[in-house]
This record gives structure tokens, sequence and C-alpha cells, in this order.
């Protein structure tokens, strides 16, 4: 079959290009360690590439550079950035010498060049998730400026996260992946669209007139920008993308049922949200548990809670246990599958939009699961692993949560946290601290300091008592906690502030 990509790719260039990536310069700055973020960057998996972490600005473009490296044989990287960075940032992967990535197609190492690269854009930095970097993340990052544009007022930090947060939804959603910046090693759905892109590459390549990812990149770029089959740049896109599914599934017949869904999903693409939309869906309320044992060692919880409401629609809701985020739902109710039995977790719901906009997390719910039936002789005597499981008293909440706070430069700040000891029936093992929700540490003793956030910001803290047999206390109460920015003039760690 001859594919006109000649015809085809000089169309999608003559349409209107998203707006040009700013890449910014200059190191990440602020205190002092480090912190790794890590994940894979991928085509197939893309070896001697660079990587590069940079901040997001509000505009949705690269800002300072935070750190680099270079990606393993097998696509994965891992970057130490500075440990006081939180919030959005962005990793991007740019072909180099020696650069190459796997074609899932043909089997074959396929160089990677300078003029080839993908990002991604992520709404808050947490260094136990990994990122991917992929085409689809690239798609998102370059829709995130049109969302943007389409906000109303001032791009605040937060309208800035959930823009981030509608960006990769909405292309997870057209290629039927529920979260592009997940692994794809295992995600049927993942593996299958990064297949198809590539035979998209390789059918490109066949005319002699394309040498690299490039075109592809720009043909599905300007399709995300505006996902409406009466769209040229879209109609293009779902011609391309059609045809080389079929091949990639006469290839390989074991893609038939995800390509299949695949390409259902690309001809009739979900309609566009509301980006401009800034209204958050209402706090879930209700939510209670279920636990029911598996074995001796592991056991279930089932969560349901009331339905959210919002001024367009909720579109899911995001499930915590302990600050992590552990899942997603579409309804109102989510099974945690395997958890430790006797083991007290706190658990929250997130409501969200289709524009990204979160509601505030719900009421905690403390959730201790059943455990199964124990044979409590172990060579003729009760085993010491089951007498702590025996002790089922979790420690009361922490008391007298108080802060300190020290201004390190003219933007951030450390806090210095101290309360009262918990109590236990047994004895109090030690304390999580969390902030804004988040856990930050585990610490033995009555005291934390949270070494650097950003200054004339409020923060919540909350400490949680833990003990040897794995029961959590509640949360202690929350602590409201604002920085001071050191006057103009002010000595900070032997320099002169010089303000803001």
């Amino acid at each position: 079959m001859c594919i006109p990509w000649k015809r085809h790719i000089a169309a999608a260039l003559l349409l209107i290009c998203l707006p040009l990536l700013v890449i910014g310069c200059g190191g990440g700055g602020g205190g002092g360690g480090t912190r790794t973020i890590s994940g894979v960057a991928t085509k197939g998996p893309i070896a001697g590439g660079l990587i590069s972490v940079y901040r997001l600005t509000t505009a949705g473009v690269r800002g300072a550079l935070l750190g680099s490296g270079t990606t393993g044989a097998d696509g994965n990287y891992a970057v130490k950035i500075p440990a006081s960075v939180t919030g959005p940032l962005v990793v991007t992967v740019t072909g180099q010498p020696g650069a190459t990535y796997l074609s899932e197609t043909t089997g074959q190492q396929v160089p990677f060049t300078a003029a080839e690269s993908f990002s991604a854009a992520v709404d808050n930095f947490n260094p136990a998730v990994p990122v991917t970097v992929s085409p689809l993340t690239e798609a998102a990052f370059e829709k995130l400026p049109l969302i943007l544009a389409q906000k109303p007022g001032t791009i605040t930090t937060e309208v800035l996260q959930s823009s981030v947060v509608a960006a990769n939804n909405q292309v997870g959603d057209l290629f039927n992946v529920t979260d592009i910046l997940a692994p794809p090693a295992g995600n049927a759905a993942y593996v299958a669209a990064l297949t198809v892109i590539d035979q998209m590459i390789v059918d490109s390549k066949a005319t002699g007139s394309v040498t690299d990812t490039t075109a592809v990149t720009t043909i599905i770029n300007q399709a995300v920008a505006d996902v409406s089959t009466s769209a040229p740049a879209y109609q293009t896109f779902a011609q391309l993308f059609t045809i080389s599914a079929t091949e990639a599934v006469a290839a390989d017949p074991s893609l038939t049922t995800a390509v299949g869904t695949l390409t259902q999903s690309i001809t009739n693409p979900p309609a566009e949200p509301n980006f401009s939309d800034v209204t958050a869906p209402s706090v879930v309320t209700g939510l209670t548990a279920t636990t029911y044992a598996l074995n001796a060692t592991t056991s279930a919880v089932v969560l349901n809670w009331n339905p959210s409401t919002d001024n367009i629609a909720v579109a899911g809701y995001d499930i915590y246990r302990d600050g992590g985020k552990v899942g997603s739902s579409t309804t109102t109710s989510f099974t945690d599958p395997a958890v430790t039995p006797n083991v007290t977790y706190s658990y929250t719901v997130v409501a969200f939009d289709a524009a990204g906009n979160f509601a505030a997390a719900s009421a905690p719910l403390s959730v201790k699961p059943n455990q199964a039936s124990l044979n409590v002789t172990v060579s003729g005597s009760i085993s010491s692993d089951l007498l702590s499981r025996l002790d089922i008293v979790a420690p009361t909440a922490p008391t007298s949560l108080a802060a300190v706070t020290t201004a390190l430069t003219g933007t951030t700040s450390s806090v210095a946290l101290s309360w009262a000891a918990a109590t236990d029936t047994v004895g109090v093992t030690g304390y999580e601290v969390y902030r804004d929700g988040v856990k930050l540490a585990t610490v033995a003793s009555t005291s934390y300091t949270d070494p650097s956030v950003t200054s004339a910001t409020t923060y919540a803290y909350t400490v949680k008592a833990f003990d040897a047999a794995g029961n959590r206390s509640d949360f202690s109460t929350a602590l409201s906690v604002t920085p001071n920015r050191p006057s103009l003039g002010v000595t900070v760690s032997g320099q002169v502030n010089t303000g803001p």
C-alpha cells in the first residue's frame, strides 16, 4: 500500500503550529541535599539519550534546569535534583550522538538524533513515583499551553497543576491509557499505542523523505491540539493511525484486541473538556470501608462513598492510603486488593473533573483490616510474630504540635516541628510526619525538621504515631505554618538577602 506521507506531512506542517517551547537555563538552586527523579524514556526504550529535568513555568513551558543525566540501555534514567524542589516539573529526553531507540515493529536499534525529543509534564514531583517520557507525554506537554490559554485570570500553581493533569488525562483517554506517566511495561494499551506509533514512523520513512520521528510527532501533536474529527490535522492523524494499526496487527496478531480498542478510540475520540473550567468538585463525604481476610497475611479493603457534585461533571476519584495514591475510580467504590491485616491505615478520596480540577481530600477514614484465623502453636509455643499481631490497640494521637521556622534564603525556609509523645498499651515505636496530607518522613523521636519549603506559603502539618505491631494512631490536630520571608537586607546563611 502506498501511503502519501509527503502530502500529509506537508499539510500537517502548514497548520497552525503549537506555541514554541521555551527552554530555560540555569540550575535548580535552593537548599542542600538532593532527591532523585527516575523513570523510563521510551519510543521503544531510548538508550543513551540526554535526560534533562526542568521546572515547569506557569506558561506551561520549561523553566530553570534542575539536573541532567543519560538513559541506560533499557531506557531507564535517574537524575538528582535539589531536595528543596517540589511542584510541577518537566522531564525531557533528547537525542545525542550514539543514542538509539528500539523499534517495536522491526526489532532494530534506530538512531535517536539531536533533532528528536519527548517531554513529560508532572503536576507534583514525588521521588517515589517513576515518570515515563514517551510520544504520548510529549503530546500532552504540547497541549498544556493551549489549555492554560483557556484559563481565566492569573495562572496560579494550582491552576498549572490542574492543567497538567487535564492534558495528561486527555491524551490518556484518547490513546486508551489510564496513566501515561506510568511505566508502559505490562500495560497492553500503552504497548499497543507505542507499537502503532512506531509503525507510523516506519511507514513515514519508507518514502525516503523522512529520516526520524519528528514528522510523526508533529502530526500527533497537532492532532491533540484540537481533538475533533472535523479538524484537518486530526483527520490526517486518524487516517494514518488507522492504516498503521492494520499493519501492526497483521505483523503481530497478539495485538488484535488492544489495537482494535485503541483504533475505536482514535476514530471516535472523546469530546474535548471545557478547559476554561476552574471550579473543583465538592468534597467527598460518607467514606466507609468493609474489610475481609484473603489469607493469614493479606486482607482487602472495599471503600464506598457518596458521589461528589460539580458545575459540569465529576470525571472520577483518586484514592489515597496513608497519603500515597493507590488508584483511581470512575465510580463511588474502590477495592484496595492487598494490605496487611491488623495494621491501621488512613484512607482519603479526592474527586476531580475533566478539566483537572481537584476537590479537597475527604475526611480521613482509619481502617484496620481483618486477619484470618492463625494457628497459635508454633513448635509447641506461641510465636513472637503472633504475639506482636495480638496487639491491636493503636497509640494515642500526638498532641501539642508546634513549629519554629528559619529563613534559609530569600525564598526558602526550614520548619522545625515538635510534639508531645503519644502513649500506647505496649510502646510507641515512632512517628510519621505529613505536610499537606503527604508523608514526609518517619522518625523515632518527637521532633522533625522539614529542610526546605517556600517562604510566605501556608502549609498544614500533621503527625501520627505507630507501634511495633503496625497500629497507627489518628492524625494529630493539623498545624498551619507560614514560614516568614526574610526582610530586605537581613543576613541569611551568611549572605545579605536582597529581597525577592
